[in-house]
């Protein structure tokens, strides 16, 4: 049985992987652009006597020497996480108030890059069968 964030990371993937890379852990040096990366989960959960629920949040990097790749990237990942809303164990809701990107620019590399940090709030519930 699969952990609620684990659930969430797996559908993401499934769907991003769709049309571009995505890497799971940091990529090596000569990936080619664009890529997503698979960021950080936070799960807040609310269990009570009658069910399993709370809130969780996912953070997506997108990048790209291309700004326009990495707006037109970050607004894919938001359509995507507007249709999740079934998985294996739970219901899922896109809270698109609190769901955002920004872009930003690297100096990390003698590349110029740009960076766009997705970051999704979801709200969930144990499904009943």
């Amino acid at each position: 049985m699969k952990s609620v964030d684990q659930e969430l990371y797996d559908e993401l993937y499934l769907l991003l992987d769709r049309e571009h890379t995505v890497y799971t852990k940091m990529p090596p040096t000569y990936a080619e652009y664009p890529y997503y990366y698979m960021g950080v989960f936070y799960n807040n959960p609310k269990v009570t006597k009658d069910n399993y629920k709370g809130v969780l949040n996912a953070t997506i990097h997108v990048w790209s020497r291309e700004r326009i790749d990495v707006s037109n990237l970050s607004e894919v990942c938001l359509e995507y996480a507007k249709v999740i809303d079934i998985t294996d164990r739970f219901k899922w809701l896109l809270n698109t108030g609190a769901s955002n990107y920004r872009i930003l620019e690297d100096n990390s590399t003698q590349d110029a890059l740009h960076h766009g940090v997705v970051e999704l709030e979801f709200k969930y519930i144990e499904r009943r069968f």
